[in-house]
């Protein structure tokens, strides 16, 4: 790059430069220009060839500040600016430069490819003139929103959020105040962002607080997982302090930028700054598509160095996690995998020369919480607080097919099931089970049950957790024995045989499905399985340690399951290892032939369970009829707990109780 074209950048743009950034950018400016210029004396170099340097180092800085800006509009849009100034050469091309930058600015095109009205370089000349912070956030870390809730407002506070935490010391523990120069790169992107087209995912997602996860790989290497599966960040460098704070800055800009956002403008940052020490970033997030961001950093001499190829060769490798997956080499050469676990799920897997390797799971992040979604939680935990007397034994937040990804449903529906507990666990004890169904019943399995079990788990309040399959060996034996109650009660003339199945008459003028199929033994549908689940998540843990130590199992029986599940060994070897499973269960499962011990066990639970006992059930309006006629038949065979179900619609936002 020409010295002309160089100062006329500077002087164009000089307000996306940060805050005193017309000196040669590093940690101590002083001290590396004075040790340049005695160098530059030492060897007989000219003063102006030192100033030329200089220049020529303050636009490699505002180079990678521009690339990482551009790179709004894309990765390809941040490469297509570098190629574009690296064709422009001499004196005559120093204005089309300032052109180009512009147009890659507002449209991450070449100039005359796009029109535009200069829209975005003016709101960044606003936002320069006004102040070079971001926008004011409520809570700029989870220890400013714990020590300020519940707290009335001052009387002489503006409305609307408050501002950054001035300093370190106003928060217990975590990192500092962002830098000025990354907290004014931070600022543009989120004034580009918000004149992107609005279908654009450009705002972050919500957070969730809590500690990071971090496990060393090596000596110069860590994995780090955020609490809410957002991202994973694997960083190398030389000192394991300077990989932290990187950590640290990344989970500082979240509230305001999307974590592949925060990696550009963290580049830029190490670039311009010039640590001293290296450092490799790998980014891996899940931004409507699994995406790694990848890039090094490695100290350099500027010594003549042409700043558009200084900044193109150091450009972030940015690619989609291709289907299969890839295998990357990190820190000291150790092999990275990283694959799509499941629709949704990120998986990174980062190996270690003589332990286990480690893991971290990434979820799909949406760019902004559904509308309305708070209200509807909070409106249906105040529905369940109107309404009971009795003590609440277990909530079930939605159901899962295993064989698809999550989807607007099961986000309702969790966001609703937390609201619920929260409202519980506020009041009086006893704390309430979570009892979730996941539907096993599919021939593939895309989502694993641990991957569902660790979303749920960073969802939800802390309290006794269960993942139910619909193919228990537990529910069916339960089943086995309410059929033989239903029995006992003189209601087999209700039932009659249709097929495989079994139909009953609840005085509602139809036949309702009571089992689906009779000969099947994974059979999960019908009435009566439904309020044998309920009989379970009466007492889990005692129906647990019964058939654990019966049928002399390391872990309770639907953690078995789980894991072979989780084990994804192929679907022939999975099903056929769910088989052997089921045949040993097939002694107590069978419908009409309820097994003795089994017996006395339900009964038990039963007669000790508190009259009126509440189970909720989160689900959406579509299960409302089927709802209705479990409550029914929970009536026909007179068992002493209530059903209460919690309906939501994520089309109308409406949400009502069922009792």
């Amino acid at each position: 790059m020409e010295l002309l074209t160089a100062r006329r950048l500077l002087a164009a743009y000089a307000m996306l430069d940060g805050h005193d950034r017309l000196r040669a950018p590093h940690n101590n400016p002083t001290a590396r220009e004075e040790t340049h210029d005695a160098e530059a004396g030492a060897t007989g170099e000219p003063d102006e060839a030192a100033a030329s340097e200089r220049v020529l180092r303050a636009v490699a800085g505002l180079l990678f500040r521009l690339t990482a800006l551009t790179a709004a509009h894309g990765p390809d849009a941040a490469r297509g600016l570098l190629d574009a100034l690296a064709a422009s050469s001499g004196a005559t091309h120093a204005d089309g430069a300032v052109q180009t930058v512009l147009s890659f600015l507002e449209t991450g095109r070449r100039p005359g490819e796009v029109t535009h009205r200069g829209d975005i370089l003016r709101a960044l000349r606003r936002r320069a003139h006004v102040s070079q912070s971001l926008p004011r956030r409520p809570y700029s870390s989870p220890f400013d929103a714990a020590r300020d809730r519940g707290r009335p407002p001052r009387a002489d506070s503006p409305p609307g959020p408050g501002p950054l935490p001035p300093s370190p010391q106003a928060r217990p523990s975590g990192p500092g105040p962002l830098p000025q120069s990354l907290e004014a790169l931070a600022a543009s992107l989120v004034t580009i962002r918000s004149h992107l087209p609005r279908d654009l995912p450009y705002l972050p997602g919500p957070l969730l607080t809590g500690p990071s996860v971090d496990q060393q790989v090596d000596r110069r290497t860590v994995l780090i997982s955020p609490p809410d599966r957002g991202y994973a960040l694997l960083l190398a460098g030389e000192r394991p302090r300077s990989g932290h704070r990187i950590a640290a800055l990344l989970h500082d800009l979240r509230p305001y930028l999307t974590p592949s956002d925060a990696a550009w403008a963290l580049w830029a940052h190490v670039h311009q700054e010039q640590p001293g020490e290296t450092l490799d970033f790998l980014l891996v997030t899940h931004d409507g598509a699994p995406r790694r961001t990848r890039w090094a950093y490695r100290p350099w001499r500027h010594r003549g160095d042409d700043p558009v190829r200084l900044c193109r060769d150091r450009l972030p490798s940015v690619d989609t996690v291709p289907a299969q997956g890839e295998t990357l080499v990190a820190g000291t050469g150790d092999p990275v995998t990283v694959r799509a676990a499941a629709p949704g799920i990120v998986e990174v897997v980062a190996e270690r020369a003589a332990e286990a390797p480690v893991r971290a799971l990434v979820y799909r992040q949406p760019s902004a919480q559904p509308p309305g979604l708070n209200r509807l939680a909070q409106r249906a935990a105040g529905l369940v607080g109107a309404c009971r007397g009795r003590a609440v034994a277990s909530v079930a937040s939605g159901q899962v097919r295993l064989d698809r990804a999550l989807g607007p449903d099961q986000e309702t529906a969790t966001a609703i099931g937390g609201a619920v507990l929260r409202r519980l666990l506020d009041e009086a004890p006893p704390v309430p089970l979570m009892a979730v169904q996941m539907d096993d019943e599919g021939p593939l399995v895309r989502l694993l049950p641990r991957d569902y079990r660790a979303y749920l788990q960073l969802r939800l309040p802390r309290t006794p957790f269960a993942l139910i399959p619909r193919s228990s060996p537990l529910v069916r034996s339960i089943a086995a024995v309410l059929y033989d109650r239903l029995l006992s009660l003189d209601l087999g003339h209700r039932v009659q045989r249709h097929g495989g199945g079994l139909f009953i008459d609840l005085d509602d003028g139809s036949f309702r499905e009571l089992v689906a199929d009779v000969r099947s033994a994974r059979s999960t549908g019908g009435l009566l399985l439904e309020t044998a689940l309920l009989t379970y998540r009466t007492d889990p843990a005692r129906f647990d340690a019964y058939f654990q130590d019966r049928f002399g199992l390391p872990g309770d029986p639907h953690r078995t399951i789980t894991d072979i599940l989780d084990e994804a060994r192929g679907h022939r070897e999975t099903a056929r290892r769910l088989a052997a499973l089921d045949r040993m269960f097939a002694p107590v499962t069978g419908l009409e032939s309820a097994d003795p011990g089994v017996r006395a066990l339900v009964q038990d639970v039963l007669c000790e369970a508190d009259p009126g006992v509440i189970h909720i059930n989160v689900l959406d309006d579509y299960y409302a009829a089927q709802q209705q006629r479990v409550r029914a038949l929970t009536l026909l065979l007179r068992l002493p707990f209530r059903l209460l179900s919690l309906h939501y619609s994520t089309v109308t936002g409406d949400v009502f109780l069922q009792e």
